[in-house]
C-alpha cells in the first residue's frame, strides 16, 4: 500500500515539503538550547546580549563545555518529527502537512524549553546547582517524544478543519 502510494506521487513534491519541514525542525532543534542559555544569560545573569552571544559561540566547540554535542543529542525528537513529516507527506496536502509539522514542533518545544530552562536557571541565578543536573540532558529528548506525539495528533486534528482540507493535494 505504501509503495503504491509512493508510485502515484511525484517524488519532487514529496521531497520538497518533507525536506522543508525536516530542515526547519532541525534548525529549530539546534538553536533551542542556545536560545534558552542566551535568554538566561541576558535576563537572569544580567550579561549584555553581545557578550552572551560571544560566550555561546565559544561554548559551541570548547572541549569541556561542548554545547554543540548537547544540541546534536537533543535532535532526537526532531529527527522523529522529520520522519513523521515524510510519512504524512504521502497522505496530506501541504497545508495539512504544515499543521501536523507545527503541532509536532510545538509539542517538542512545550517540554524541551521549560526543561532546559529548569536545568540552566540555577547556574545563572547563582543558586545551588545539582551535581546530577547535567543528566537531565540525557533524558530531555526522550521525554519530548510523547509530547511530540500529542502535538502531531493535535496538528492532525486542526488539519481536519475545512480551511485546510480545501487546499490542493499537490503544490
Amino acid at each position: 500500500m505504501l509503495v503504491r502510494r509512493l508510485a502515484t506521487f511525484p517524488m519532487k513534491t514529496i521531497t520538497k515539503h518533507a525536506l522543508y519541514w525536516s530542515v526547519v525542525s532541525s534548525a529549530i532543534g539546534l538553536v533551542t538550547p542556545a536560545l534558552v542559555i542566551l535568554w538566561l544569560e541576558v535576563f537572569v545573569g544580567q550579561i549584555s546580549p553581545l557578550a552572551s552571544l560571544a560566550d555561546i559561540l565559544e561554548r559551541q566547540i570548547s572541549t569541556g563545555d561542548s554545547l554543540l554535542l548537547l544540541e546534536v543529542f537533543g535532535l532526537i525528537p526532531f529527527a522523529l518529527l522529520s520522519g513523521a513529516c515524510f510519512l504524512f507527506t504521502l497522505r496530506l496536502n501541504p497545508a495539512r502537512l504544515a499543521c501536523v509539522a507545527v503541532g509536532g514542533l510545538l509539542g517538542i518545544l512545550a517540554l524541551m524549553v521549560p526543561f532546559h530552562y529548569g536545568v540552566w536557571y540555577p547556574l545563572y541565578a547563582h543558586e545551588h546547582v545539582s551535581s546530577t543536573g547535567a543528566l537531565a540532558f540525557l533524558v530531555i529528548p526522550f521525554f519530548c517524544i510523547p509530547t511530540l506525539g500529542i502535538g502531531l495528533l493535535l496538528g492532525w486534528l486542526v488539519s481536519l478543519l475545512p480551511y485546510f482540507r480545501k487546499a490542493t493535494k499537490v503544490a
